[in-house]
């Protein structure tokens, strides 16, 4: 038999949870299976407001439209390149000032790992937006401090490749800190004593980092790129959006951006579901493969 006490604490935890399902269910779940529904149907605002089932005539547009097989392949290259860039710099950060300089309880290294902790947050802790509009500062073919440093005026974002190489680096630069404090917490969280036991037996620093850091950290680097490949994926969208809008023509135009005006601007709501689809589809896809790999 239940007590009185344990119904008493189902239902508070009942609930407690009841906003969070709410939430997900509001926001998550719901506009996925609108977006699943409407991909079947023909739904064109400049036509008319009336919904055509048209089955799997959308999905079908797509295979054939090379616009969106082209937007397919950049928003790939760019997250499969800034993932990996984010991964090896933010693990590098992380074990210079968690392994290394944590070590060092004097002077100035002491100081900087501390200073360093709130510096390194600052840019996963800006909006998108605002740091995006930070970079096109930066990048501006005029004013650019970048083109200041190297005495050239160089087009950062009205050429193909250097504007794709452009949204690389705000994306890496903001969020790299994701990465920093995952890793940061998985080397806490590695027992000391096979470090003390490593030096026992004469391992240098690299010894320890190769046979003893990175085996440890491997789980915790293939879930923390899996959960990135998905978000950055189908989630790429101000950084793109205020520095390029997907230009110059539609050298930096990934799939967030390309949904957003098929829906928004040309107002083909059934495409752009299927759009949606498609993205969640093939995000989920490498994220679960990763995962796989790593197992």
């Amino acid at each position: 038999m239940i007590s009185k006490l344990e119904k008493n604490k189902h239902r508070m935890g009942f609930f407690l949870s009841l906003p969070g399902v709410l939430f997900v269910f509001t926001f998550i779940i719901y506009p996925l299976f609108s977006n699943l529904h409407n991909s079947f149907y023909d739904y064109n605002l400049l036509r008319s407001r009336d919904m055509v089932f048209i089955g799997l005539k959308n999905y079908q547009a797509l295979l054939t439209e090379s616009f969106f097989n082209y937007s397919v392949i950049i928003t790939i290259l760019f997250t499969l390149i800034s993932v990996c860039l984010e991964t090896i710099i933010g693990l590098a950060i992380s074990i210079f000032f968690t392994f290394i300089i944590k070590e060092n309880n004097q002077g100035v290294l002491r100081w900087l790992q501390k200073g360093t902790r709130s510096i390194l947050i600052i840019p996963w802790a800006i909006p998108g937006v605002v740091a995006a509009s930070t970079w096109r500062l930066l990048f501006h073919p005029i004013y650019s401090p970048i083109n200041s440093v190297l005495g050239k005026q160089i087009m950062w974002l009205t050429h193909p490749t250097l504007a794709f190489v452009s949204i690389l680096v705000a994306e890496t630069w903001k969020t790299t800190p994701y990465f920093i404090f995952f890793f940061s917490a998985a080397i806490m969280a590695i027992p000391l004593s096979q470090f003390e036991a490593a030096r026992i037996d004469g391992a240098s620093k690299w010894q320890e980092i190769r046979h003893i850091l990175l085996p440890g950290l491997l789980p915790i680097i293939i879930v923390a790129a899996s959960f990135r490949l998905i978000d950055t994926f189908t989630r790429i969208f101000d950084v793109v959006y205020v520095l390029t809008g997907g230009g110059p023509g539609n050298a930096t135009k990934v799939l967030p951006i390309l949904i957003q005006e098929t829906g928004l601007k040309f107002f083909k709501y059934g495409l752009a579901s299927s759009m949606a689809v498609v993205s969640v589809i093939i995000s989920v896809f490498f994220g679960l493969a990763l995962l796989r790999r790593g197992k």
